[in-house]
C-alpha cells in the first residue's frame, strides 16, 4: 500500500480478508510470509505496529453498560492519537445519542459508535472492515466523507467493504483475494475509463477488432451468440467503429468493479 492511499480490500466470505488483517495486527501468526507496516515487523514489533494503527473490526464489541459518551471517553484515552473532542464532533456528525447505554442500542448505533472511537484517531493506518454495514444511505455516505477527511489529514486506509460503489468511490487502487491470495489488483482510476461493450451479432456476420486496441473479444454462448468486449480510454474515439460493426440490441456500460469482482471469483 502507498502512503496516503485509500486501498480496497475485497473477497467472498472466507477469502482471508478479516485473517490478513490480523496478522498486520499480530493477533494471529501467519503459517508463512512475513506481514510489515513501515518497516516494522508485525509479528516480533507488534505494539509498535499497534501505536501507528486504529482499527475496526467488523463486528466491534463494546462495553454493554457504558453509556456512548463513557465509552468515547474510555477509548479516547488508551489509544495515542486518541481524542475525546473529535470522537465527540463525529458522533454528532453521526447523530448519536450519547446518553443511552450500549446495551439499549440498536446495531445501527452501535456501529456509530466504534465509527466515532476509531475515525477519530490520530493514527498512520487506518484499519476499517466493513465500516458501513448496517448503517442507512446517509449515514454511509457521511462516514465515507470522514473516511475521506482522515486521508486528507495524513492517514494511510485500508477499507475492506462488500460494497463495490464504496470502493468505487473512495480507493484508488485495491486488491481482489480469495482463498488466502490476491488473485487481482485493480486500478480504480483506469478502470473508471473502461467501458464494456455488449451486443448480439445480426445473422451471418462477421466481427473483427481491426485495429481498435480494444483487447481479446470473448463471445459467450447462452441462447444466442453475445459480443462482449471491454475498451479503454476516450469511448468518443471509439463510436464510429462501434456504429460500424452488424450489431443489434448494443449496450454500453462502464465496466465496473462488480463485473471485474464477478469474473475473477469466478474462473479464478
Amino acid at each position: 500500500m502507498k502512503r496516503g492511499a485509500i486501498f480496497g480490500l475485497l473477497g467472498p466470505n472466507g477469502a482471508g480478508k478479516t485473517t490478513l488483517i490480523r496478522c498486520l495486527l499480530g493477533f494471529v501468526t501467519p503459517t508463512s510470509g512475513r506481514a510489515q507496516l513501515e518497516g516494522l515487523d508485525c509479528q516480533t514489533q507488534s505494539v509498535l505496529v499497534r501505536r501507528q494503527v486504529a482499527y475496526l473490526p467488523a463486528e466491534a464489541r463494546l462495553f454493554r453498560m457504558m453509556r456512548g459518551d463513557v465509552v468515547l471517553d474510555f477509548f479516547s484515552h488508551i489509544h495515542p492519537g486518541g481524542s475525546l473532542d473529535r470522537s465527540k464532533s463525529i458522533a454528532t456528525r453521526l447523530s448519536l445519542d450519547l446518553s443511552r447505554r450500549v446495551a439499549f442500542m440498536s446495531t445501527g448505533m452501535r456501529q456509530k459508535l466504534a465509527i466515532a472511537c476509531v475515525l477519530a484517531c490520530r493514527a498512520r493506518l487506518l484499519i476499517l472492515d466493513e465500516p458501513t454495514a448496517n448503517l442507512d444511505p446517509s449515514v454511509r455516505a457521511e462516514v465515507l466523507t470522514l473516511i475521506r477527511e482522515a486521508q486528507c489529514e495524513g492517514s494511510t486506509v485500508l477499507f475492506s467493504s462488500h460494497i463495490f460503489s464504496e470502493i468505487e468511490e473512495l480507493c484508488g487502487t485495491a486488491a481482489i483475494m480469495r482463498n488466502g491470495r490476491v488473485i487481482q489488483s485493480i486500478d480504480i482510476e483506469q478502470l473508471r475509463s473502461t467501458h464494456r461493450i455488449s451486443a448480439i451479432p445480426t445473422t451471418g456476420a462477421s466481427i473483427s477488432i481491426g485495429d481498435n486496441n480494444v483487447g481479446e473479444i470473448s463471445v459467450i454462448e447462452n441462447s444466442v451468440k453475445r459480443f462482449e468486449v471491454d475498451i479503454l480510454g476516450p469511448l468518443e474515439e471509439y463510436l464510429p467503429w462501434i456504429s460500424s460493426l452488424p450489431l443489434k440490441n448494443l449496450r454500453i456500460e462502464p465496466t465496473g468493479l462488480k463485473n471485474v469482482y464477478e469474473s475473477c471469483c469466478e474462473y479464478s
